[in-house]
């Protein structure tokens, strides 16, 4: 089971965060996980939103801000720099696999070209809610790893991956694919083992005990945890060499 720091961690500290990925790897994540938009000069910085309100002190949207402009504010828990993701690849580099998460259309290139400028493909896996776009990324880089969020996918709804055909599905190249856990049942895990893809679950703050729904997911067969708390990381690493 590969374990995943979601946004780094959402406890504790600001998500998507140098300080919630340093977290995140120290409680044994395999990935950190993180979301990426362009700023108005073409900047490409690490956040879930595509406005400043909610986890800074700033507010609108990223796309109408300078890089500049946005060094003038900070995160609101532990008032860190919001980092850009040339940033994040260079600090964890050796240290952390990526899942870099393309928020919006036309950063594609861009992200593929500093991820290769880094010499980091093997290493990073892209991810999104464009099926159509990680087909492309896979067409020009075949080595590359593409996930595909199929909660909120805009090419392939669950319903419809649950009913094509292998042989179609095969033809996606995907090695991802993430879906909420409330929706995650076993003929979801099933239709990706059968075409080698590995099933990851997200989204586990708001259950009462997550670390029973983490459990029953990985004895479901799931293949990776985007884990929002970092303490739960080694606690299910732990379970699983006991179990």
């Amino acid at each position: 089971m590969i374990a995943i720091g979601h946004r780094g961690t959402r406890v504790d500290f600001d998500e998507n965060t140098i300080g919630a990925f340093k977290k995140a790897i120290e409680y044994g994540a395999d990935y950190i996980e993180f979301d990426i938009h362009r700023t108005k000069d073409g900047q490409l910085i690490v956040m879930h939103d595509n406005s400043l309100n909610r986890t800074t002190t700033g507010s609108g949207l990223i796309k109408n801000y300078y890089f500049s402009e946005i060094l003038n504010y900070e995160t609101r828990i532990k008032h860190e720099h919001i980092p850009q993701l040339f940033e994040i690849l260079d600090k964890f580099r050796d240290q952390v696999n990526f899942i870099i998460d393309l928020k919006e259309e036309g950063i594609r290139e861009d992200v593929l070209n500093l991820v290769n400028e880094k010499r980091l493909l093997n290493r990073c896996v892209l991810s999104g809610r464009r099926l159509n776009d990680l087909i492309l990324i896979k067409n020009s880089f075949p080595k590359a790893k593409i996930c595909y969020n199929i909660t909120k996918g805009y090419d392939l709804r669950l319903e419809d991956f649950l009913k094509l055909e292998n042989l179609k599905i095969k033809q996606f190249n995907l090695d991802m694919i993430s879906l909420k856990s409330r929706f995650i049942i076993p003929e979801f895990i099933d239709k990706c083992h059968k075409n080698e893809i590995l099933a990851l679950s997200w989204d586990f703050l708001h259950y009462k005990n997550p670390l029973d729904e983490i459990k029953s997911l990985i004895n479901l067969g799931i293949d990776g945890i985007l884990f929002d708390d970092y303490k739960n990381i080694p606690i299910i690493k732990r379970w699983e060499k006991k179990d």
